[in-house]
């Protein structure tokens, strides 16, 4: 993301945050002023007299301080793009953004809200135009930095010299709060290896990944529709591998694209399933009780407003809601019912999933209780008591991998020999 964006962005948010840090020390005011009970409900209104005035006040300097800065930084930008280069670091901290508050970012139209893309990774002297004369040999691709060119909707990667497209995507997504570049992983890209194995062309997806599932779903079945319709050649196959929520949005994408028709679901030959929390993970679960601990004291009230910043890609997490309908009726920070409906794995495509463990070995009390520290294998295995819910995976297509924590799964040589094997060319 061009800098002048990002510091844009970044004082847009910051502003936000303390027009919201102003209510939330309101609140609190408010509420040790009524003297309360410890337990009860909270007083509503704004504080009265003087306070509310005040908070009022600054509430006011606020909001001109910041309509201020935004429109000088919008003038100088352009100079701050050319003197300041991005880097992947700074990416990251976006993306770690847009995972906790993305939907806030999204709908006020901060310049921080990452838009969904699809890209690919190329060598450094291939994105810059040279024809190397002493290739890099695919062992090597890791170790090098590697440059994210965006594919579609511009596809610029289509006129880099050296790329060669094949007509067998790997579409990858990632999982929260990350981006395109975090599937390599201590100097390793499981999909940089399976292309080399199997002619295959791996496309990433870059999201918002605080979004809803089933709004991202959307985006990802429309872009993989453009995306075909602009490949340079026929394609043959799709096979998905996603990680974590990329898990979730891969299966919404598949579903509209069921229920709407979309063409590319024909070419869908395999998808596999890392580490996704099909049936809710352990963390946000968490989170919620967390939240609906403070609502129970007047005093503690006010900072239910922090618990709430999670954002609609996080709340959709604890139970892996990945329809409209699934969120759509309810609020999830106030309502903890599974509303989901069943969404079955699309027939006609081979279904795979990988969970992993804390445990060391089967039975151990971690792992029952944590699975890979945020999502439970059977979670990952779509195992459910409701018939109408379980994912039904063939046993032959799960694997559960002990003494291995949810992101090391991407760099996990158990998990690459899992993938190689299900994925060889047939």
């Amino acid at each position: 993301m061009e800098t002048g964006k990002t510091i844009r962005g970044s004082t847009k948010l910051a502003f936000d945050a303390a027009h919201g840090i102003t209510t939330i020390v309101e609140d609190m005011y408010r509420n040790i002023a009524a003297t309360p009970f410890p337990l009860g409900e909270a007083p509503l209104g704004r504080a009265q007299g003087i306070a509310g005035f005040v908070h009022e006040s600054i509430r006011r300097v606020i909001g001109t301080a910041g309509s201020t800065s935004d429109s000088i930084l919008e003038r100088i930008a352009p100079e701050l793009d050319r003197t300041l280069p991005p880097g992947p670091k700074r990416q990251a901290i976006i993306s770690a953004l847009n995972g906790v508050c993305g939907d806030h970012l999204a709908t006020s139209g901060n310049s921080l809200a990452i838009p969904m893309q699809l890209r690919v990774l190329l060598p450094p002297a291939i994105h810059a135009g040279e024809a190397s004369e002493h290739p890099i040999p695919a062992s090597n691709l890791f170790e090098i930095d590697r440059r994210s060119v965006e594919i579609y909707p511009q596809p610029i990667a289509l006129m880099e010299n050296g790329f060669s497209p094949t007509g067998r995507l790997l579409i990858l997504a990632h999982g929260l709060s990350m981006n395109e570049r975090e599937w390599t992983s201590n100097q390793h890209n499981h999909a940089e290896a399976l292309a080399d194995d199997g002619d295959y062309t791996p496309v990433y997806t870059l999201y918002n990944s605080g979004r809803n599932i089933s709004t991202n779903g959307r985006e990802f079945c429309e872009q993989l529709t453009g995306l075909l319709s602009t490949w340079p050649v026929p394609v043959d196959s799709i096979t998905f591998i996603g990680f974590s929520m990329g898990g979730l949005i891969t299966r919404s994408a598949m579903h509209i694209a069921q229920e709407e028709g979309h063409d590319w679901l024909n070419k869908v030959d395999k998808a596999v399933y890392v580490g996704t929390p099909h049936h809710g993970a352990v963390m946000e679960r968490g989170g919620y009780w967390l939240q609906k601990g403070l609502t129970h004291s007047p005093y503690t009230a006010p900072l239910t407003a922090l618990s709430r910043i999670r954002s609609a890609g996080i709340t959709d997490l604890r139970h892996g809601n990945v329809q409209d309908q699934d969120w759509q009726q309810h609020d999830e920070h106030e309502d903890n019912s599974d509303a989901r409906l069943p969404t079955p794995l699309p027939a006609g495509i081979k279904h795979y999933a990988i969970a992993a463990t804390l445990s060391k070995r089967s039975g151990e009390r971690i792992g029952r209780l944590l699975g890979d520290g945020l999502v439970h294998p059977s979670s990952a295995t779509g195992k459910h008591n409701n018939a109408d819910f379980d994912l039904a995976f063939p046993k032959a297509h799960t694997s559960i991998f002990y003494d291995l924590g949810h992101l090391a799964m991407l760099h996990d040589m158990r998990v690459m020999k899992q993938l190689r094997e299900w994925l060889k060319p047939t």
